[in-house]
């Protein structure tokens, strides 16, 4: 497995292992993200149209889909504030490659986040809905930020950690951070 991690980081898989452990030595990814669970299963046809959507990119996509069940099951949404369990039969993580641009404002960076924009409303039809489910292992500034308001907050925490975590993860903010020290642009706000 440690071939994947080489490869998700910009390497070849034949490159040594060794060089993870030499943070100055691997390469900084620049890449936008986006991530969604399915919790129906999406037909050959639906497949087929993805497929067909992938392919009018440049080369610089990645779509993962992790399968899920098993003894994901067995814990409750609530257990911990990773709450997407029973009933996901996998996430999609969807990927853009910037990492040969200057920056991500360049013209095919805008070209390439303007296709994965086009491609997760694409998905829509084929993944949770009310709210729409997304995983929160990195910023997805597209779907808020530093709210001031819960309301405007559960526009994004909703859908990275559910209704209830989210009112939980508010209540341990309060009392861990009441300062909001620890802090992104989209961590646990502080009301």
């Amino acid at each position: 497995m440690v071939q994947s991690t080489l490869l998700f980081g910009g390497l070849p898989t034949s490159t040594p292992a060794e060089i993870l452990m030499n943070r100055s030595a691997t390469p900084k990814p620049n890449f936008k993200t986006k991530s969604d669970y399915v919790r129906t299963p999406i037909s050959i046809t639906g497949l087929k149209k993805i497929w067909r959507k992938m392919l009018q990119n440049d080369g610089s996509e990645t779509v993962v889909m992790y399968p899920f069940g098993g003894k994901m099951n067995d814990y409750s949404e609530t257990a911990i504030p990773y709450p997407h369990r029973a009933g996901v039969l996998y996430q999609v993580l969807k990927t853009v490659d910037l990492s040969d641009q200057a920056s991500d404002k360049t013209r095919v960076s805008r070209r390439r986040i303007d296709w994965l924009q086009s491609f997760d409303n694409f998905l829509e039809p084929y993944v949770s809905k009310n709210p729409r489910e997304a995983y929160m292992n990195y910023n997805d500034l597209d779907l808020g930020v530093e709210s001031d308001t819960y309301k405007e907050a559960s526009v994004w925490g909703e859908r990275y950690w559910k209704k209830d975590n989210f009112k939980k993860l508010i209540r341990i903010k309060a009392k861990v951070d009441p300062k909001n020290f620890f802090r992104h642009p989209q961590s646990i706000p502080v009301f």
